[in-house]
């Protein structure tokens, strides 16, 4: 049975912190934008769907918009705008999360492949008795 371990002197302790801080600040960074995706796509998906409901409307029937607590009284054409608006908003900010998504998965690779050149530059083996 062998047991590995890592051969640092104090400069390659404080790069290999380094490279382990990076590599969290990716993980998180790539859990935010995935969190923010998902946001933006239940908020698409939630305006698709008012939507659909209120195409099946004629424009004289009344409806309300929600405002805090409160509901107002909207000409049905003027929601029917605002929330195609909200939709292909949410649309490109998805693109957009998806695109810095790629970059930051991108980082992270390289990231990971940074970390495992230098273990394997720093590696050392000892044959456990």
């Amino acid at each position: 049975m062998s047991m590995v371990q890592l051969e640092l002197d104090e400069k390659d302790k404080e790069s290999f912190s380094e490279m382990q801080q990076g590599m969290n600040q990716a993980r998180q960074e790539l859990a935010m934008v995935d969190g923010n995706m998902r946001k933006v796509a239940t908020e698409r998906r939630e305006a698709e769907l008012i939507l659909a409901e209120l195409s099946g409307m004629g424009p004289d029937t009344a409806a309300y918009k929600q405002c805090g607590k409160m509901f107002i009284q909207s000409p049905i054409d003027q929601l029917k705008g605002s929330l195609t608006t909200k939709a292909e908003r949410c649309q490109k900010d998805h693109d957009a999360l998806s695109e810095k998504r790629k970059h930051v998965t991108e980082a992270a690779g390289k990231l990971q492949e940074d970390f495992q050149a230098f273990i394997k530059e720093h590696l050392y083996t000892q044959e456990k008795s």
